[in-house]
């Protein structure tokens, strides 16, 4: 008798676990809903203040983009300014550090489809969320499972876009946020593990903002951003997008 009962409980139990299991479209869904996307699509500018720290280099940093597709990154440290801009199709950069000049330099078109494909592979506060009408994006999901990432539980979700590219993104699997970014990148022969990592969460207009975000490449931090300030539908001129013409 204990024994039926015993199988009993573990096959209800079992029955129980696999009713509560999600299906991706569901797991999408909650994380859309926790991360107030649909009231950011409502929204028409973002801007983000707080600053980059490269190993001992620290630099203030604000982003600000604009619907459809504008987009400007300025930094600066110690008195030297870092201007990244584009619209989507076009775009220009300043950047004496590696350029030795303070004029404006086109990008070039390989840049801006790449920056632009890159961009909509990060699931932090954008208009282009991965999870966002992923299957009309011709994006394949598929659950891997359940893991444990340093002591939460979190679903692994790998994405294989339309390029081709696959991407693993860990998402807490009781607060539906994605914790970590995980992809491969080959560089001249040598590939390289890249992770995201999203922490210091906290919700502004609704939206669900992540305050801190460390890159690391092959397991080692190459840079930590820390987002102070997030404001949204703030008046933005687009003039600030174009390029600067020299006198």
């Amino acid at each position: 008798m204990k024994k039926l009962l015993v199988t009993l409980i573990f096959c209800v139990s079992s029955g129980f676990l696999i009713a509560q299991d999600l299906t991706v479209d569901e797991i999408v869904s909650k994380n859309l809903k926790a991360i107030g996307q649909d009231k950011l699509m409502t929204f028409q500018t973002i801007k983000e203040t707080g600053k980059m720290i490269q190993g001992p280099a620290e630099f203030v940093m604000t982003e600000i983009m604009k619907k459809p597709e504008f987009d400007r990154l300025d930094m600066e440290i110690q008195g030297i300014k870092i201007i990244m801009s584009t619209d989507g199709k076009t775009g220009w950069m300043i950047n004496p550090l590696s350029t030795g000049t303070s004029d404006p330099q086109d990008l070039s078109p390989d840049m801006i489809k790449s920056m632009m494909a890159d961009g909509m592979r990060f699931p932090d506060v954008n208009w282009y969320n991965p999870f966002l009408n992923w299957k009309e994006k011709g994006t394949k999901i598929d659950l891997i499972g359940k893991e444990d990432l340093n002591g939460t539980p979190v679903y692994n979700l790998k994405f294989t876009f339309s390029d081709s590219v696959v991407v693993n993104y860990y998402m807490d699997a009781s607060k539906f946020v994605v914790l970590k970014k995980k992809s491969t990148e080959t560089v001249m022969g040598q590939t390289y593990e890249l992770e995201e990592i999203y922490s210091d969460f906290k919700v502004i207009d609704g939206i669900l903002c992540p305050g801190k975000n460390e890159s690391l490449k092959n397991g080692q931090v190459e840079t930590v951003s820390i987002t102070d300030k997030y404001e949204f539908n703030v008046p933005i001129d687009e003039s600030i997008f174009k390029k600067p013409v020299k006198n």
